[in-house]
C-alpha cells in the first residue's frame, strides 16, 4: 500500500510541473530553396492582387521559403498597416540598391535578392518556386516554444566559398491575417495576408565551419501561435543573392 501511495503522489507531483518547453527542427537539403519576398502595403490599391498571388506559393516540400515585407511609406495617405514597419521600408530600398533595380515600388517581389516582375505572369508559382542550381550554404533550425517566446537556435555553413562572408538571417511569420480596410485606397476592402513577417533577427556572418546562433522572440499579444512560422536564409550582403533558405512551421 505504501509503494501505490508513493507512486500516486509521485504522479500527481509530475501533473503539477510546468510543461516543457516544445521542440522541432529540420535542416536545408543540397538542393536550394527560393526566397521570395513581397514587399506590400494595404493602402495600396494595386497590392491586392500581388497578396492573391503570394498567398498561393505552396510551402509545402521546402522549395518556396515566402516572406511578407509591409513597408510604411503608404502610411500618411489615410490608412495606417497594421503590419507595416519603417525597417522593412529600409529593407527594401537596399535590397533596390544592391540588385540593381531602378527603384523601389509597391507590390513588390524579388526573389532571391532579385526583381521578379514576371509575378503576374502564368506559371509564374512554379517560376517562383524553381531552383537556381546548388545550395551555397547548409541551414539547420531548432525551435523551442514557450507561452511568451520563441527561441531558435540556427546552424549555418558555407558550402561554396562565394558564401563566405554572406550572413544568416531569421524571420517569424505569420499567415491568416485579414484587415478590413476603413480609409484610403482600398477602404472597404477585407484584405487577407499570409507569410506577414512579424520579426527579423541577423544571426550574423557565415563561415567555412557551421556556426550555431541563438535569438528568442518575444510574442506579441496578436500574434497566434498556430500560424506562426519561422524561415531561415543565408544571404551575400554585398550582392543580395540568396544562398539557401529554410522554412520550418511547428505544432502550437
Amino acid at each position: 500500500m505504501k509503494s501505490l501511495r508513493f507512486l500516486a503522489a509521485l504522479l500527481a507531483a509530475s501533473a503539477a510541473l510546468p510543461a516543457a518547453a516544445a521542440e522541432c527542427s529540420a535542416r536545408s537539403g543540397t538542393a536550394p530553396a527560393a526566397l521570395v519576398e513581397l514587399y506590400t502595403s494595404e493602402g495600396c490599391n494595386s497590392c491586392p492582387p500581388a497578396d492573391r498571388w503570394f498567398s498561393q506559393l505552396t510551402v509545402a516540400g521546402g522549395s518556396v521559403v515566402p516572406l511578407a515585407f509591409h513597408v510604411d511609406y503608404w502610411d500618411h495617405l489615410g490608412w495606417k498597416d497594421r503590419f507595416a514597419s519603417r525597417a522593412w521600408s529600409a529593407r527594401q530600398r537596399e535590397a533596390v540598391r544592391r540588385s540593381g533595380a531602378r527603384y523601389a515600388y509597391t507590390p513588390q517581389v524579388m526573389r532571391n535578392g532579385r526583381d521578379f516582375p514576371r509575378w503576374s505572369r502564368s506559371g509564374s508559382l512554379a517560376e517562383a518556386a524553381s531552383g537556381d542550381g546548388p545550395a551555397g550554404a547548409s541551414i539547420a533550425l531548432s525551435l523551442q516554444s514557450s507561452p511568451a517566446s520563441i527561441t531558435v537556435t540556427a546552424e549555418s555553413g558555407a558550402l561554396a566559398p562565394g558564401a563566405v562572408g554572406a550572413r544568416l538571417l531569421v524571420a517569424v511569420t505569420e499567415s491568416g491575417l485579414a484587415t478590413q480596410v476603413k480609409a484610403g485606397e482600398n477602404r472597404g476592402e477585407r484584405l487577407a495576408h499570409d507569410h506577414v513577417v512579424r520579426a527579423l533577427a541577423d544571426l550574423g556572418p557565415v563561415g567555412e565551419t557551421v556556426q550555431p546562433a541563438r535569438s528568442v522572440f518575444a510574442l506579441g499579444r496578436d500574434w497566434k501561435r498556430e500560424s506562426l512560422a519561422v524561415a531561415a536564409f543565408v544571404q551575400d550582403a554585398r550582392t543580395g543573392a540568396v544562398l539557401q533558405a529554410l522554412r520550418l512551421s511547428c505544432p502550437p
